[in-house]
């Protein structure tokens, strides 16, 4: 497997302007020749409570998008819109199927419905996002976000320009809402 690694630039400001965190990133490719990717961010809360993050309806809408609905069961959906005056069942919403979970430890997402605008719309249904919570043992959680099944050429490569560095954001929003740096 050939992975390439590499540390992200984007620091967070974080409660104390002394500490920031960095996003790790590693791309490669999987056996099947697919492209992924990895972000990964060490957060100073614990796995349950991150886990809490995405699975609890109130706490998504928190920190997340303010307006979403989760229904967090093998099979439910979580569906947000980033649009302020967007709602639930908006055809512009992003939904995400719950292909899997572990409690406190992964969620695993397929996308049933993209926005319009979204580079790689097409092929978004073809790939996979993986959360994994690993438990450092010092009151901090690694969270790594992967992207896993982008094919190569045209779509697949939009998609998989847009997500790579994205993810990252959304550790770092995470880490904001959860992280207690000091």
């Amino acid at each position: 497997m050939k992975i390439r690694r590499m540390l992200s630039v984007a620091l967070l400001t974080c409660a104390s302007p002394s500490v920031a965190a960095t996003v790790e990133m590693v791309q490669g490719h999987a056996p099947d020749g697919t492209r992924f990717y990895e972000d990964s961010l060490v957060i100073a809360a614990s796995p349950a409570t991150l886990f809490r993050g995405f699975s609890d309806p109130a706490e998504f809408r928190k920190w997340a998008a303010p307006i979403s609905a989760v229904d967090f069961r093998l099979g439910g959906i979580v569906e947000a819109s980033y649009d302020p005056a967007g709602r639930i069942g908006g055809p512009d919403n992003i939904r995400q199927a719950i292909v899997a979970y572990v409690p406190d430890r992964v969620i695993v997402f397929r996308n049933v419905q993209a926005p319009s605008g979204l580079p790689g719309r097409d092929v978004y249904a073809q790939t996979v996002k993986v959360i994994e919570f690993t438990d450092r043992g010092d009151g901090t959680t690694r969270v790594t976000i992967s992207g896993i099944g982008f094919g190569a050429g045209g779509e697949f490569d939009r998609l998989y320009a847009f997500f790579q560095p994205g993810d990252g954001a959304v550790l770092k929003a995470l880490d904001a809402a959860y992280g207690s740096r000091k």
